[in-house]
C-alpha cells in the first residue's frame, strides 16, 4: 500500500466513524428517541431524566412537584406504547428539536387548568387521582381554580361542605388533554341525593316526637320543643285553651320514615317540604263536665311536613305538619330515611298531675 492510499483509508476511516457518530448522535437527539427516553422516564418516575426532557410547560411556566405526581397516578396503569402516542398528541404537546445535532429534543406539554364553581357558602376539598390538591379561590363567585396540570384524563373527587345541606361527596373523570375543564355544582346537586342531608332531616323530626312527648310530661308544657319559635308557640297555645278540657293525653310512637323522593328546597334555602310516615298515636280522655265519656283517639300516620332553617342553632327545625293528605302510600317509597325505636315511646300526662312513662 502506498503513502497516499493509506492516508485515503485512514481519512475514509475517519470520515465513517464521524459519519456514523453524527447519524447515532442524531438519532439518539431526535424527537422519536426523546419522546421513546420521556415515556420510560415517565413510567419510572425517573425525575433526572423527566426534567432532562420535559423541563417546563409550554408556556415556560415551571411543572411543579404535584402536578408530576398526578401525572404520573395517570400514567402509572398505562403502557410505554400509550405514553408514547399521548406525547406525540400535537394539541398536548409541543416537540422541539435540539438547537444542535448534540443536544436532544425537548417535549414541552400545555398546561391545563381546572375550574370548580359552587353555590355561595359552600366549601371544597379536591383531590385528581387521589392526590390532594389545591387551588386558587376567588370568593366573589365562591370559585376554585386549580393547576397547572399535564394533559390527561384524571379522577376527580370533591367533598362539598355546605352550611345547611352538610356535606356530599362526587366524583367524576375530568379530560384536561385538548382543553381547561369547568365544573359547575348546582345547588339542587347538594342536597338531592345526600344522605348525610336526609339522616338530619329524619333526625330533626324524630326529635320534634320526642320532645313533644316530653312536653307532654312536663304537664303539657311544649317551651322545649324542638321546632320553631312560630310553631312552638302555636302548639302551646292550642293546647293552653284545650288543658281545662281535658282529664288525660297520651301520646305514644316507634316508627319514623321520610320519603326522600319527595324533599324539596324553597329558592331562598329557608324552607324544605317531605312526605313524612309516623305510627303516631294520641289519645284525650275529656273531663266530665264536657259530657264525653269515650277517649278521642287519632292515628293518621301520613304527614306532609315542612322544616325551616335555624341560623342559631344552625340545624332544620320542624314548622308546619300537616296530615290532612291522602296521597302518600309509604310502600311505595322508593327511597326512604327511616326510624325505628327497640320499643313504643310513650308519654302520659293527666289532670290529678300524675305521669307516666313506658
Amino acid at each position: 500500500m502506498t503513502r497516499k492510499t493509506g492516508t485515503l483509508a485512514v481519512i475514509a476511516l475517519i470520515a465513517v466513524i464521524v459519519f456514523g457518530s453524527i447519524s447515532y448522535s442524531s438519532y439518539k437527539n431526535s424527537e422519536d428517541a426523546t419522546v421513546d427516553r420521556l415515556a420510560e422516564a415517565l413510567l419510572k418516575n425517573d425525575q433526572t431524566e423527566i426534567k432532562r426532557y420535559m423541563p417546563s410547560y409550554s408556556n415556560k411556566k415551571k411543572i411543579t412537584k404535584d402536578a408530576q405526581k398526578v401525572f404520573y397516578q395517570h400514567l402509572k396503569k398505562m403502557k410505554k406504547e400509550q405514553v408514547v402516542k399521548l406525547l406525540k398528541e400535537d394539541e398536548n404537546f409541543t416537540i422541539k428539536e435540539g438547537s444542535s445535532f448534540l443536544k436532544p429534543a425537548q417535549i414541552y406539554p400545555n398546561a391545563r387548568f381546572l375550574v370548580i364553581e359552587l353555590p355561595k357558602g359552600t366549601e371544597l376539598q379536591a383531590t385528581i387521582q387521589a392526590q390532594d390538591i389545591s387551588g386558587e379561590y376567588v370568593e366573589e363567585w365562591n370559585k376554585y381554580t386549580f393547576g397547572p396540570f399535564l394533559p390527561g384524563k384524571y379522577q376527580l373527587t370533591y367533598e362539598m361542605a355546605h352550611p345547611k345541606f352538610g356535606a356530599k361527596k362526587d366524583k367524576e373523570t375530568i379530560d384536561l388533554k385538548a382543553e381547561d375543564q369547568r365544573v359547575t355544582v348546582e345547588e339542587n346537586s347538594l342536597y338531592e341525593g345526600n344522605q348525610k342531608f336526609q339522616k338530619h332531616l329524619l333526625a330533626s323530626a324524630v326529635n320534634y316526637f320526642d320532645s313533644f312527648n316530653k312536653g307532654i310530661r312536663e304537664g303539657l308544657n311544649m317551651s322545649q320543643l324542638t321546632a320553631s319559635k312560630r310553631h312552638k308557640e302555636e302548639m302551646q297555645s292550642s293546647l293552653e285553651e284545650l288543658k281545662p278540657y281535658l282529664k288525660s293525653f297520651d301520646q305514644q310512637f316507634q316508627s319514623v320514615k321520610i320519603d326522600c323522593d319527595s324533599i324539596s328546597v324553597n329558592n331562598g334555602q329557608t324552607k324544605v317540604q317531605l312526605d313524612l310516615y309516623i305510627d303516631l298515636k294520641r289519645s284525650m280522655q275529656l273531663v266530665e263536665e264536657v259530657g264525653i265519656d269515650e277517649a278521642l283517639s287519632s292515628d293518621k300516620q301520613n304527614a306532609i311536613v315542612s322544616l325551616v332553617y335555624d341560623e342559631d342553632q344552625k340545624k332544620w327545625l320542624m314548622d308546619e305538619l300537616d296530615f290532612n293528605t291522602y296521597q302518600q302510600d309509604p310502600e311505595t317509597w322508593e327511597h326512604v330515611q327511616s326510624y325505628r325505636a327497640e320499643s313504643e315511646k310513650k308519654a302520659h300526662w293527666d289532670k290529678e298531675g300524675a305521669a307516666e312513662v313506658v
